[in-house]
């Protein structure tokens, strides 16, 4: 029995190698780390739950120094094609859509830009100098709404299949 208490985890305190250095601030982390050529990223946010993208204007973004790349979903291949295969397979739209709005944000904070500087201040104030156009629309804020009759469609051209011999939907 000594020999199984002598491996019991639960109940004991593990030794820490690194408890010294954690307390007395000698420690590294990944903030700690300074490259060369090192850039920051930061995200636009969307202000409403449901909107279509007019417009982005990141030109005064671009134009402020420091400021190395500023990305939309328009840097990206959004064909209406199918990426991938078996059931991982999205069309490409969809998959940009996960992490960045592509032509319409879908919830509060959806992303809308990317911005990529030589400090995380600058990325910041970059930020402020996107300017993006909405057309708010109505959000869907619960399911029994989203079902309804009438409800604001998310994805217009994602529908369920009907039931066999059901009328089409409008």
């Amino acid at each position: 029995m000594a020999v199984a208490d002598e491996y019991r985890l639960l109940g004991k305190a593990p030794i820490r190698p690194d408890g010294v250095d954690k307390v007395t601030g000698r420690a590294n982390y990944a903030a700690d780390v300074f490259l060369p050529r090192m850039l920051y990223g930061r995200l636009k946010r969307s202000p409403y739950a449901h909107a279509i993208i007019k417009k982005i204007d990141a030109s005064k973004a671009l134009a402020l120094p420091g400021v190395e790349a500023v990305v939309t979903s328009a840097d990206f291949d959004t064909t209406d094609e199918i990426a991938g295969s078996g059931f991982g397979a999205q069309n490409r739209q969809y998959l940009v859509g996960n992490f960045l709005a592509f032509e319409k944000v879908l919830f509060y904070g959806h992303p809308v830009a990317a911005v990529a500087a030589t400090s995380p201040h600058i990325a910041e104030d970059a930020l402020d100098l996107i300017e993006v156009e909405y057309e708010v629309l109505e959000p869907v804020m619960d399911a029994r709404r989203a079902i309804e009759p009438g409800s604001p469609i998310l994805h217009p051209r994602l529908r369920t299949a009907e039931p066999v011999g059901a009328a089409p939907a409008p």
